[in-house]
């Protein structure tokens, strides 16, 4: 008979877990309609995560959430009182198990493995009571559970810690981009007053013809600021559309996706990549630093308010380059250019180190949840 024993294990249990189900452990409950509520202190949670805050609860005891329809491979835990909707379980936990040990477990499981559905992923009661766990008594189960708390712990402070590294280089920016805050040369002096400018001051256009559409290699812009990346291209593209050489360091943006943000400038490892004149490039001035440039641009303040007031005739505005070089910006002197963009790079170093640790404890978290359950 082989014996249910996890690899890593306390020193005071040697008994062989049990085999069961999931209906062994805990009574699914369904959610309910929220609108009926008023506001309050008490979440309201979809398979989404957090909606709203009410008035009322439907549960005040530790609960283990399932995904119903939506986001079914998610499972969260919660030890206040709350609300949930149809599309995600909540959980009453049974008595000889440990509500977190039960989320733990569930961490474990293959969601996806029992979705029911073509179109939107969803679960249903009678596949979630069948699938198949092993659990040790509920003694070691505190003990299990008490050990990774202090993980999920660390997790939970390292993430709060990153929001509000982010939160406060956006409120940073916002105090730097209208003039609020101020920095000083090396030797202490105030640099000079910002100017108004246009975009065409600093940016020209840059046409260099490349190959046609069916033998590209094609790039293409990120909306909301994330960046360029290669494009998926599985269908061939047409012989007849013209595409350009983009060089390292342009500038470049989408016509169709301005008020989407879609900006960024191309990394050196993309580099001779192309796209259409609906990604056009642009050459930036040596009088600037083109990442501070870059910023300014990414500011709502400046895209959603000179993009919605730009000329267009289509419901699907295209910014042209043209429209998009007239557009005012104020700069301060290139030196205090590259002070504000090296403060604002220490803070993403800070910002990316946290991000590191965060994805190192989830890592060592996944080698102890293989390690510590069967």
């Amino acid at each position: 008979m082989i014996e249910l024993k996890p690899l890593l294990r306390f020193d005071c249990f040697n008994e062989s877990w049990t085999k069961g189900n999931l209906k062994d452990t805990l009574i699914l409950k369904y959610g309910k309609d929220h609108k009926h509520l008023k506001n309050g202190n008490y979440p309201v949670l979809g398979s989404g995560g957090v909606m709203r805050y009410v008035d009322s609860f439907l549960c005040d005891k530790p609960s283990v959430l399932i995904g119903r329809k939506g986001t079914i491979d998610n499972p969260l835990y919660i030890n206040k009182p709350f609300w949930t909707v149809d599309t995600l379980f909540y959980t009453e936990i049974r008595d000889n198990f440990i509500p977190y040990f039960i989320y733990l477990l569930a961490q474990k499981v293959k969601w996806k493995k029992y979705n029911e559905a073509t179109g939107v992923p969803s679960l249903n009661t009678s596949s979630i009571y069948s699938i198949p766990v092993i659990f040790p008594d509920k003694i070691e189960q505190q003990k299990i559970a008490n050990f990774l708390t202090s993980v999920d712990t660390k997790i939970s402070h390292l993430t709060e810690k990153h929001r509000l590294l982010k939160d406060y280089k956006k409120g940073v920016m916002q105090q730097i981009f209208s003039q609020k805050i101020r920095f000083k040369d090396d030797d202490g002096s105030a640099f000079p007053d910002w100017k108004e400018k246009v975009i065409g001051d600093v940016m020209t256009e840059s046409r260099i013809k490349g190959n046609s559409g069916d033998i590209a290699k094609k790039l293409t812009v990120k909306i909301w600021g994330k960046g360029v990346i290669p494009k998926k291209d599985d269908s061939k593209g047409s012989e007849n559309t013209q595409y350009y050489k983009r060089k390292a360091g342009q500038f470049i943006y989408g016509k169709l996706d301005f008020l989407n943000c879609a900006f960024a400038i191309i990394p050196d490892e993309l580099d001779g990549y192309e796209s259409t004149l609906d990604l056009p490039s642009l050459d930036v001035s040596s009088l600037v630093n083109k990442f501070f440039v870059l910023e300014v641009v990414k500011q709502k303040r400046f895209y959603k308010r000179f993009g919605e007031i730009a000329d267009g005739s289509r419901k699907a505005k295209r910014i042209n380059v043209g429209v998009f070089q007239e557009m005012p910006i104020t700069l301060p002197s290139k030196a205090e250019q590259n002070k504000i963009m090296a403060f604002l790079d220490s803070l993403d170093k800070k910002t990316n180190a946290v991000n590191e640790q965060i994805e190192q404890t989830k890592l060592f978290k996944k080698g102890l949840l293989q390690q510590m359950f069967v």
